[in-house]
């Protein structure tokens, strides 16, 4: 039976093995794919910080509150998002050759 470090430490090189594989165009794109949903993900968080913003600055404290935790599933429910769309980009670039 492995341990729990064994695993990951084989987990690792696996993906060292597949990085080791990629060409420069590949590391070039996936560097240009991960800047892109970098970008949207912050752009998304400000659009979504300022719709906080303003509901904390119209509504009674209570109603702020039960509305913040909606914003907090909203924000991960889209940060999820844009990072599945990324990780599918990144792993079509991995898989062309």
């Amino acid at each position: 039976m492995k341990s729990a470090l064994e695993l990951a430490l084989e987990k690792t090189d696996e993906l060292v093995e597949d990085k080791g594989k990629l060409t420069a165009e590949q590391v070039s794109a996936i560097g240009e794919v991960k800047k892109q949903y970098e970008a949207k993900w912050a752009e998304q968080e400000i659009v979504l910080q300022q719709r906080i913003a303003k509901v904390q600055a119209e509504a009674d404290p209570q109603t702020f509150t039960e509305h913040q935790r909606q914003f907090a599933v909203e924000m991960n429910s889209v940060k999820e998002k844009i990072f599945a769309e990324r990780d599918a980009k990144i792993a079509a670039i991995r898989a062309a050759e």
